[in-house]
């Protein structure tokens, strides 16, 4: 039997959706962040080449992400903890 004939079987004898369940959890929206909100990781990248450092920065309001390498020789020089 086709998928499609099963879907139209189901709404037929309506029990094409999962029955709602009383109490169940609604879903937390998400924190509101101003704007320039940043979080900065440092992301190791492996490639056939060797490993490879990156800042990734993402904007929380306007989740606008930014990768770039570090200005340093090592790669982890400029992190200073």
């Amino acid at each position: 039997m086709a998928r499609s004939s099963l879907h139209r079987l189901f709404q037929r004898y309506d029990i094409s959706c999962l029955p709602s369940i009383d109490g169940e959890k609604t879903r937390k929206k998400f924190k509101s962040y101003p704007i320039s909100y940043f979080h900065i990781d440092m992301v190791e990248v492996r490639t056939a080449e060797g490993k490879l450092y990156m800042f990734a920065a993402i904007d929380r309001a306007s989740k606008f992400a930014f990768a770039f390498p570090p200005s340093g020789p090592s790669g982890q020089s400029e992190l200073i903890a």
